[in-house]
This record gives structure tokens, C-alpha cells and sequence, in this order.
């Protein structure tokens, strides 16, 4: 049987979903609900499943799984983050935690250079110079990084010094922000070492070049910068910790700007493609069925699901006679309630058989399988959007919802999340993590919007910066803000018994279907990454889609 698609013919570039004409035969009300989208899932944040408590003890036991975690310990989901003892720097430690600069010289593909190498062939350039990306001029700042790793003590006017030979076709402003990336770098390692006197100086040496003004490369480091001073501040006894960030069970931001999202979100298709694909995968999983159940744990606006609904409508082969959504709400019922309203007035605008039902938990570790009306002939799929890493803080909250997964046994679980190892208990291999994670960010938006446009402002300063300021300037169960990537999740759903399922040849062809219709589709990409799919920007990972079962 041929795989059944939905028509992405009717999302044209005028309709992608935040467009007032999106989803055809829309009611007012069910389109209205986009101005209310929040692209929170780009401010790319929640990591870490064990934080002060012992979560999956096997693990810090088992010599296989200790030897393991050694290798890959910056993506490592179960790390505790330790105890730094006031005092106990040893004088012998290494300038620099160097395992991400190395794992980036010795691994491309983590950061992958799709406009060529420029970065290492700039002394063979035959072609007019190219402003660095942000991205670009965090690897370069890495690279002359390491050249000083050896130095025990550093002089900041060495890390001024200008680049010999093999960077001398810089342009003055490349070289600048390279410079002003390096003292970055520095500084994030004194405040590691909690030589925070050293640190506010090579800080104060930031401030004047950093602008939330600026190219890409010095908003990115004027952010991370105030993020580092403010955590200085705090752990000097200077700073209260006061709430930068708003938890609401998924997202970290301060306050939704919708606009400024919506204008983001018509921009980059990095949600069309994980919610679309996603949405397929689901269709071609239950393709056989006459009753669906889609249970989704977090649905935000869900708007995505009137393409569902659409697509379900339109179904010739095994018609769906009737499709039940139930959702788990923890915070806003009347604002879902409001969603459900709006999906089954659309529903019933296209004679398609709809029911909506809120499952309310202000605490989600009593969530249990008795709370869905599950039958024995429906065919049962999950979709988790963004919404295990908000679970990554609370281990608890986690488990509780892996065994209630694991005990409904779907046709299919989808999972959609920041694809970035944004949760090392390692505070240095966290901050550059983040720093190249986040610079994708500002080189994206330096591509599609103004530097004055005030919600690309909007976007850095609220999104953006209250994430780096959560990554950077926090820790324990005030670090909410955690991402881990595939690799860790695999190892993260084995463990109850999932298996990874192959997105289809078809899956794949919708995403690139909606990439094409962006003007950024040259910035925008694709990739199969084992069974599964990420979004990425320029080469720089943003998102990623996966199926899962049981076995």
C-alpha cells in the first residue's frame, strides 16, 4: 500500500501555518489561533534528566555505562552536576576544558561548513571576500583558543595579538570578532575556575566591541557576556537570584511575544518541518485504522492538528470514522479548551467526526493510563513536541510518563526536540556548547530580518537571551533550560523497550517540500540522521524528528 500523505499542496508559501490564509477551508477562529504560536521550541532549551537526586542509579554503578559516559559526557542525560568546592582549584589544570574544540576539529559533521570551507582556506580565496558567519567566527575564536591551551598563565594582550599567517586575509572586522570570541572563551574558563576577579576583567575587555546592535557574532557575545557577569554576580553574594525565565511545562522564556514569533515562524521553516513530518508519520502509522487516538502531551496552540484533521478528512482508502485528540494540559485549561473549540469547528466545517477532550493535571507525576479512554480498536498514536526536555529537570515527572507510554503500547510515539547537548554538568563544555548552538540563532536571523527590526530585538532579548542567560548563569533546579540530542534519547527510549522507526521515503519528501517553499531554502536543510530527521541551519543541527515503538 502506497504511503497515505496529506496535501501539502494547499501550503503554499502564502499558507504556511501563521499566514492568514493558512489551512485551507479554515474557520477565522482556527487560523486566528496562530497569532498565539509560540516558536519557543527555537529558544533551544532543557537538559539534564538527573539534577540533584539519583535518577537511574544503574547507571553511575555499571563500569560499561561509567566508561561510557566518560566519552560522551557532554551529551550525557544523566548527569548530576557536581558540587564545585570553593578553593579546590588545582594549579596544573589545563587552560581550557579543550574536549568540545577538539570533538569539533576532529568531528565536522557536528558543525557542519555548507557555504565551503571558508574558515580553512581563506589564503586560497580567489573570490571577493565573504563576511564570517557567527558560527564561523566561534570556530575560529576555538581554534586560536587552543593554540594558548598550553599556557598556564595568559596574558589578555596575547589573546589580542593579531593572527599570523594563516588568518592574515581576515578583514579588520572578522578579526575583531574573532578576538572579542576568544576573550569570551577566556573568561567562561575563569569563571569556571572561580577566578572571578580574572574573569570581570577579560569581561570588561568585551563590553566595549559586544553590542545587542551589532553583526551576529557581537550580539552573540554580548549576550553570553552579560550571562557570565551575571553569574559572577551571584556566586559573589552581588546578585539575587531573581526569575529571568518562565517554566509553563515546555518553554523558557520571560513572556510570549507572539508577533514576534509569528514573523520568525513565516521566515524558517524549522517547526513546519518537525510538526509536518511528524503529522505523516502519525498518518502512515495508522493507515489501516477506522478510529484514531492521538494523545499529545503538550499542544501549545495546536494548530498543527487542522492539518491532521484535513488530512484524515480526505482519507478515500479505510475512511477514519471517528478521531479522538486527547490532551494533557497542566497550567492554561481555558486556553486549551479555547484550541478544542476552534479544532472542532473546523472539524465539523469539513464533516469529519471529531472529539476533544482535556485531561487537566497541575501536577503531571499523577498522570496515569486510567486518565485516557483508550479502546480496543482504535489505533493509538502519541506525539511529544518539545516536551521531554521540559520532563529533563523533574526525573520524577519523566518516568512517571515513560511508564504510562509504556503501558498504553501506541501504534507510534513521535518526538520532536531540540537537537543541541545543551546539558553537560561540565559548566566550560556547556558554555560552548551553547555559544555555537545560539550563534546559528543570530546568523539566522541577521539572513532574515533587519538588525533595527524590533522583533528580531524582541526574539534575541527575550528568547534567546533569557535562554543563554538560564544555560549560563544557573545551575541546579533553577537550570531549567536543558536539550540533549538523538544519540542520548536513543539510549534514553531503549531502555523502556522502544525501537527506532525509519521516517519514510515520504516523510522526507514533505520536509524538503516545505524547505522549498521558503525563500531560505539554501539555508535551510533536511537530514536523515539514522531513522530519524533534523532540521538544520546552515549545517548547525536546530531540531529533529523521530518515531518510536515497542518492540
Amino acid at each position: 500500500m502506497a504511503n497515505p500523505s496529506f496535501h501539502l499542496a494547499s501550503f503554499t508559501s502564502n499558507q504556511i501555518p501563521g499566514s492568514d490564509s493558512s489551512l485551507r477551508g479554515c474557520r477565522d477562529d482556527t487560523a486566528k489561533s496562530y497569532n498565539q504560536l509560540s516558536v519557543m521550541e527555537d529558544s533551544a532549551d532543557i537538559q539534564n534528566f538527573c539534577t540533584n537526586s539519583g535518577f537511574y542509579q544503574e547507571y553511575a554503578v555499571n563500569p560499561q555505562v561509567q566508561e561510557m559516559n566518560k566519552q560522551q559526557e557532554e551529551m550525557n542525560v544523566y548527569a548530576v552536576t557536581p558540587q564545585v568546592q570553593t578553593g579546590s582549584h588545582v594549579d596544573n589544570t589545563p587552560f581550557l576544558y579543550l574536549a568540545p574544540f577538539e570533538l569539533l576539529r576532529n568531528n565536522p559533521s557536528r558543525c557542519k561548513n555548507t557555504e565551503g570551507d571558508k574558515v580553512r582556506n581563506m589564503n586560497n580565496r580567489t573570490n571577493a571576500y565573504q563576511k564570517l558567519s557567527a558560527m564561523q567566527i566561534m570556530r575560529l575564536a576555538g581554534e586560536r583558543f587552543i593554540q594558548f591551551s598550553s599556557n598556564k598563565f595568559i596574558n589578555i594582550n596575547n589573546l589580542l595579538h593579531p593572527y599570523g599567517s594563516a588568518l592574515s586575509n581576515l578583514s579588520q572586522e572578522d578579526n575583531q570578532d574573532v578576538e572579542l570570541a576568544q576573550i569570551l572563551l577566556a573568561a567562561a574558563e575563569k569563571v569556571s575556575d572561580q577566578q572571578y576577579d580574572r574573569a570581570r576583567k577579560m569581561l570588561s575587555q568585551c563590553q566595549p566591541h559586544a553590542s545587542n546592535t551589532g553583526n551576529p557574532a557581537q550580539r552573540a557575545v554580548f549576550y553570553f557576556a552579560q550571562a557570565l557577569e551575571e553569574r559572577i554576580d551571584r556566586e559573589t553574594g552581588r546578585l539575587m537570584p531573581k526569575p529571568r525565565v518562565e517554566r509553563d511545562g515546555s518553554i523558557c522564556i520571560a513572556s510570549r511575544f507572539d508577533a514576534s514569533h509569528l514573523e520568525f515562524h513565516q521566515e524558517v521553516p524549522f517547526t513546519q518541518v518537525v510538526h509536518f513530518t511528524g503529522i505523516q508519520a502519525m498518518l502512515e502509522s495508522v493507515a489501516t485504522k477506522s478510529k484514531v487516538h492521538l494523545i499529545d502531551f503538550l499542544i501549545r496552540t495546536g494548530v498543527q492538528w487542522a492539518s491532521l484533521i484535513q488530512a484524515a478528512a480526505e482519507r478515500k482508502d479505510n475512511p477514519i470514522e471517528h478521531m479522538k485528540i486527547t490532551v494533557i494540559e497542566s497550567v492554561n485549561k481555558e486556553r486549551v479548551e479555547e484550541t478544542g473549540k476552534s479544532l472542532e469547528s473546523f472539524a465539523k466545517s469539513l464533516n469529519f467526526p471529531l472529539s476533544f477532550k482535556i485531561v487537566f493535571l497541575p501536577d503531571r507525576n499523577q498522570l496515569t493510563e486510567n486518565h485516557f479512554d483508550i479502546e480496543p480498536d482504535e489505533g493509538l498514536v502519541i506525539y511529544a513536541a518539545f516536551f521531554l526536555r521540559a520532563m529533563i529537570c523533574e526525573p520524577n515527572c519523566l518516568e512517571t510518563a515513560m511508564r504510562v507510554v509504556r503501558k498504553l503500547q501506541p501504534e507510534l510515539m513521535v518526538v520532536s526536540e531540540v537537537e543541541a547537548n545543551l546539558n553537560s554538568p561540565m559548566f566550560v563544555n556547556r558554555f560552548i556548547d551553547s555559544l555555537f548552538y545560539y550563534s546559528a540563532f543570530f546568523d539566522c536571523l541577521e539572513d532574515v530580518m533587519k538588525r533595527d527590526d524590533q522583533h528580531r530585538m524582541t526574539l534575541e532579548s527575550v528568547t534567546y537571551g533569557s535562554g543563554i542567560w538560564n544555560i549560563v548563569g544557573s545551575e541546579g533546579k533553577e537550570r531549567v533550560c536543558r536539550s540533549v540530542n538523538l544519540d542520548v534519547w536513543r539510549t534514553f527510549f531503549k531502555r523502556f523497550g522502544m525501537e527506532e522507526v525509519k521516517l519514510s521515503e515520504t516523510c522526507l519528501y514533505q520536509a524538503n517540500l516545505i524547505i522549498q517553499q521558503f525563500a531560505r531554502r539554501n539555508s535551510c536543510s533536511a537530514d536523515v540522521n539514522g531513522g530519524s530527521l533534523t532540521v538544520s541551519w546552515k549545517g548547525t543541527p536546530i531540531y529533529s524528528t523521530s518515531a518510536w515503538k515497542f518492540h
